[in-house]
């Protein structure tokens, strides 16, 4: 499934690096219980970058959070793991 534009509320820490805090799924807040795992990666054609952020969210589903570097736009996609 592609990933879809999402509503996320981020919190940026004293390095300036942002986390998502929570998100919007079907016009319900979810918020981040725990990030599962972090990390960056750059897309050889393009050389656009995106931060991914693998998240447990309080509704107990795992998500795909993933923040377009230059624009700052955040896509989701479900993780299928719970």
């Amino acid at each position: 499934m592609p990933d879809k534009p999402v509503q996320v509320t981020a919190y940026s820490g004293y390095r300036g690096e942002e986390s998502p805090r929570s998100f919007m799924v079907g016009g319900k807040r979810v918020e981040v219980r725990k990030i599962l795992a972090r990390w960056i990666e750059e897309d050889e054609a393009t050389a656009e970058r995106s931060r991914w952020f693998r998240v447990k969210g309080d509704d107990f589903r795992v998500r795909v959070l993933r923040c377009r570097e230059r624009d700052g736009i955040w896509f989701m996609e479900e993780d299928g793991e719970k």
